[in-house]
């Protein structure tokens, strides 16, 4: 009838069937996965900012859904030959205001700038487009100039009469800072998607478009626009990836879906050439909509975009050396 030590015995028992919050099912030590950890030489930021948008809503949802598949996914890449050896360090979220842009932007300016000062890369998971023109401030604060890569099938200069638009991101950009842009190119712009004015102003700031048309018969035009990219002398260089760019087939959770974008298998190149080229201070996944695909396809396929641009990029070559 003695009950000594029962309290603790059952204590040791619940300890050996219960599992911390979010553990695998598949009970296989050797399987590493990109968890987070501590220190590391990439901070990941979310920025859950959707309050820009005139499409679709609903990317302040995409950072917790894009890390989800992230930290799914493992290091392994038999097609590339080498596992990422590099680690993640997850600072968590910009504490957005919602509906205040003057304010939210002050923060992902200052969210940002502690990055780049503390970690040779930092990644941000947006939330809309026009998160892009506060972490590109937040890295001049940094360095003197920069060069700006981005993945879209949009200009994104447009210039609205009133209200917020992520379409007018870079435009904004110019216009805050463009002495201090060493250079920018836009791969992957769609047709039917931009008004004509959009592509005049372009050349007139002597940015690069890429047409995804243009892509079509193969990829030298994206790569040349790289190549030219990484001999513009900008101090830092920027890669922005809308997820618009891709084919609503393979993205259909976006702001803008876009029929006939690029494959994904086209992108990855792309961005793996500047991931190598560039070796870019920050890296960004926008416009990802996940309630817009209840399947998880479009953040899934960012989370693996993000991999393959970690596996080319300089951090974690010199990780693996």
């Amino acid at each position: 009838m003695a009950r000594s030590g029962s309290g603790r015995e059952r204590s040791v028992h619940v300890e050996r069937v219960l599992l911390p919050p979010g553990s695998m099912l598949l009970k296989d030590p050797m399987d590493r996965r990109m968890a987070p950890s501590r220190e590391g030489d990439v901070a990941i930021i979310g920025v859950p900012w959707d309050w820009s948008v005139t499409g679709r809503p609903g990317a302040r949802d995409a950072p917790s859904a894009i890390r989800r598949e992230l930290y799914r996914m493992t290091s392994h890449s038999p097609g590339l030959g080498s596992d990422i050896s590099c680690s993640l360090v997850d600072l968590g979220d910009v504490a957005v205001a919602p509906g205040d842009y003057s304010l939210t932007g002050s923060r992902i300016r200052s969210a940002s700038r502690e990055a780049f000062s503390r970690y040779p890369l930092a990644v941000f998971l947006g939330g809309d487009h026009s998160i892009t023109l506060h972490t590109v401030m937040g890295l001049l604060e940094t360095v003197d100039s920069v060069g700006v890569l981005v993945m879209d099938s949009h200009y994104d200069l447009r210039s609205v009469s009133e209200g917020l638009t992520s379409g007018s991101w870079l435009w904004d950009l110019y216009t805050a800072a463009g002495d201090r842009i060493a250079c920018s190119a836009v791969i992957g712009v769609s047709d039917y998607s931009n008004p004509g004015y959009l592509a005049g102003r372009a050349r007139e700031l002597g940015i690069t478009i890429v047409p995804r048309l243009r892509l079509v018969g193969g990829l030298e035009s994206a790569l040349e626009a790289v190549d030219a990219m990484a001999g513009c002398g900008a101090d830092a260089y920027y890669v922005s990836i809308d997820m618009d760019h891709i084919d609503e087939a393979h993205a259909p959770g976006v702001n803008s879906p876009t029929p006939l974008g690029m494959e994904p298998l086209e992108s990855l190149q792309v961005l793996a050439h500047a991931s190598a080229r560039l070796n870019p201070k920050g890296l960004d996944v926008v416009e990802t909509v996940p309630m817009a695909d209840p399947g998880g396809r479009t953040p899934r396929l960012a989370a693996k975009l993000i991999l393959y641009s970690l596996s080319h990029h300089g951090v974690c070559s010199r990780a693996k050396g």
